[in-house]
């Protein structure tokens, strides 16, 4: 049993050069607080932010396609499998690296596919991040919210009729090394052969 959590913990980075993130002073978990808290009192951030990555997400994922797609209009490109796809996985990794930017503290952050209503659904049309942070931080729900209005409105912003009725496209959840040592809550995740997340960031 031993060998097989040292395993799973060297798996997912959580021994070794992530070890000593359980360290960390309440000082630096404040840190990490007061970071969050200026981010939510300054809405234009947001917006910013938001209007960047969204407009990152659509160029990456048309890079995919062959040059002769690269011109189509998003409603068009939507009905592609493989268009949706790499907006997807492009969102993922951008709106993670500006996570990872603005909290020093966050030492993985991993994707996971939150359970489909059917099996005909690709995407939820919601990108799922975990992050791994030594504490939970008691504001990142209230960030969440932010960030997930803002890339909300600026997706609709795009005449996209997928986002439309679309009520939330951001999930970010924690999870602690202690958690993932006991697989619980969202530790019990990395011990699942259907739902093990996988890591965006940093990129491997």
């Amino acid at each position: 049993m031993f060998n097989k959590l040292h395993m799973l913990f060297n798996r997912y980075g959580v021994i070794g050069k992530y070890s000593d993130a359980v360290k960390l002073s309440k000082n630096n978990v404040y840190y990490e607080q007061e970071i969050i808290e200026n981010l939510i009192k300054n809405p234009y951030a947001f917006r910013q932010v938001s209007e960047e990555l969204c407009k990152k997400a659509v160029m990456d994922a048309k890079t995919q396609l062959h040059p002769l797609l690269q011109q189509v209009d998003l409603e068009k490109l939507s009905h592609r499998r493989e268009f949706v796809q790499a907006f997807k996985y492009a969102l993922e990794g951008s709106v993670a690296a500006r996570i990872a930017r603005w909290l020093p503290c966050v030492r993985v952050i991993y994707k996971f596919d939150a359970p489909r209503v059917s099996s005909n659904e690709d995407w939820d049309n919601t990108i799922h991040l975990l992050m791994l942070v030594p504490r939970l931080l008691p504001s990142v729900k209230e960030l969440e919210s932010k960030l997930d209005s803002a890339m909300l409105k600026r997706l609709k912003d795009l005449s996209w009729s997928r986002f439309q009725d679309s009520k939330s496209i951001i999930e970010i959840q924690q999870v602690t090394p202690n958690e993932i040592r006991h697989g619980v809550c969202y530790g019990a995740m990395f011990v699942s052969l259907y739902t093990a997340p996988s890591q965006v960031w940093p990129l491997r």
